[in-house]
């Protein structure tokens, strides 16, 4: 065995030290250990949140969105939709009809009414349910937003509404809710706003509360009544194979359709900034958590000074017997980058036992400030190698310094100060 390797584990393993260098040892592992097992849960989280906003909101807003700049792109959506279908990449297509509106519910009539900005979304069920996940989680599901349910009343307009709005206006199911378009211009006129009275037939939860909080489904036929081309959004959401290839289908959509009948989005381009500021923040807190395992390595310089002076008498018997300075120095940065091992290997086990813990633990988030209700929790390998890496290589430049300084004792100056 390399004598440096041999030296180094008697001095890890030896108990006749100082009980001053032992507490400042077991300060050095314990500062890698948390700053380790810090980072590893921090970024864990951070990388469900990403992922679980990235799924939500795909799975809400589909892959990518053609919509209509005039009047006759609109009539002839068919044909658009015959081409876009005719792709390899699309699974499913739907048309919707979006708008903003005014939704008021009256809590006592004619005497307190509240009021709230809505998105009114028109769909058809059957087509939204092939590119949207909304549809399948309204509660009690429905196959229509015909009032079938209430013929012993005057017939209304069906509504699906968020849940958190739900909870916010106070209504209840097959309660009436008003929604009034917003004013606009038409052709030069001015268009005074219409209020529709519509009927809930159910409660939709996406699981966030951007979502959840705002939006109102209806029939596409009575979103295109209520809207007109003015002051609503006509369009076609269209799901493809793979959703982190929205860009490039984006693109070659473009030169598939008449760009000056028809535009493009997808969810890429509309959450940009949502997703950069995530991965800044991800970085930043990277930067700002390895400080822990700096503040470590301070510590570990601090043992390793005192572990030298303690053995300069068996560093001055080494250089006498022929060791090298070099040698001298390995001795001290392998005990030194061991005791960094131990804490970032233990850092590393005891984060992803945390992990895993939180993962299976309900916690309940306020919505409107998370936007998600529940803490997502996923381990990315690539992390937990980039941590570890980080980790023993801080340790090992911390024993550097302490090191190089053992290696220039001679063997009279050693043994002369006993």
């Amino acid at each position: 065995m390399n004598y440096a390797l041999f030296i180094a584990r008697r001095y890890l393993q030896t108990k006749k030290r100082s009980a001053l260098v032992s507490r400042i040892t077991s300060i050095a592992v314990g500062g890698v250990f948390v700053g380790t097992m810090t980072l590893v849960i921090v970024l864990s989280v951070i990388n469900g949140f990403e992922t679980e906003l990235r799924q939500r909101i795909v799975g809400f807003n589909t892959h990518v969105l053609v919509f209509a700049r005039t009047p006759d792109a609109w009539a002839d959506v068919d044909t658009a939709l015959t081409r876009i279908k005719q792709e390899k990449e699309v699974v499913a297509t739907a048309p919707f009809v979006r708008s903003e509106a005014l939704a008021a519910y009256e809590l006592i009539p004619g005497r307190r009414t509240k009021l709230r900005g809505v998105v009114v979304k028109g769909i058809d069920l059957a087509q939204e349910h092939l590119v949207s996940s909304v549809v399948d989680s309204i509660r009690p599901s429905i196959d229509s937003f015909h009032t079938s349910g209430f013929e012993d009343e005057v017939p209304r307009m069906g509504a699906v509404l968020g849940l958190d709005l739900a909870l916010d206006l106070g209504i209840g199911l097959g309660e009436e809710l008003s929604i009034v378009t917003a004013p606009g211009t038409l052709r030069g006129h001015d268009v005074e706003p219409e209020t529709y009275v519509c009927r809930v037939l159910g409660f939709f939860n996406s699981g966030m509360y951007e979502f959840d909080s705002r939006f109102v489904y209806v029939d596409i036929n009575d979103a295109e009544r209520m809207f007109d081309f003015e002051t609503g959004l006509r369009g076609v959401s269209v799901m493809i194979k793979d959703m982190y290839r929205a860009e490039s289908f984006d693109e070659h959509i473009q030169t598939v359709l008449n760009i000056r009948d028809y535009g493009t989005n997808n969810w890429i381009q509309l959450n940009q900034n949502l997703f950069s500021y995530m991965k800044i923040e991800k970085t930043l807190m990277f930067l700002m958590l390895t400080l822990i395992i700096l503040v470590a390595a301070f510590n570990l310089v601090g043992m390793l000074t005192m572990v030298i002076m303690e053995k300069r008498r068996e560093i001055g018997i080494l250089r006498s017997m022929g060791a090298s300075g070099r040698g001298v120095m390995s001795v001290f940065m392998v005990e030194g980058t061991a005791i960094g091992v131990a804490g970032t290997i233990g850092g590393l086990v005891t984060g992803l036992i945390a992990c895993y813990v939180l993962d299976r633990v309900s916690l309940d988030l306020p919505g409107d400030v998370y936007f998600i209700k529940t803490l997502p929790v996923l381990v990315h390998w690539q992390d937990l190698v980039l941590i570890g890496l980080s980790s023993v290589v801080i340790c090992f430049l911390a024993t550097v310094y302490p090191s190089w300084e053992a290696s220039r004792l001679t063997p009279v100056e050693a043994i002369r100060d006993l």
